[in-house]
């Protein structure tokens, strides 16, 4: 089987060599391409992964210093 068809472009191509494993792109550009592609991938893969930054409200006006946070309680012993 000397014909195999390229993962990036689906063009025919000729194995050069019947030596090692079968090549999956028929030239150079088309295994640029994929490495390019894999990146841009990756990185939207990492994006979708990242949760976003729960956001903050501000203080209302006039508040000062004082922060209503949220208390904590504890469970007194009886």
């Amino acid at each position: 089987m000397n014909t195999l068809y390229c993962a990036c472009c689906g063009q025919p191509f000729h194995r050069s060599s019947p030596r090692g494993p079968a090549p999956l792109y028929c030239s150079r550009d088309c295994r640029r391409q994929i490495e390019v592609r894999r990146r841009v991938w990756a990185s939207l893969a990492l994006a979708e992964r990242v949760p976003a930054a729960p956001r903050v409200t501000p203080a209302p006006r006039g508040a000062g210093g004082f922060h209503q946070g949220g208390m904590t309680w504890e469970r007194a012993s009886a």
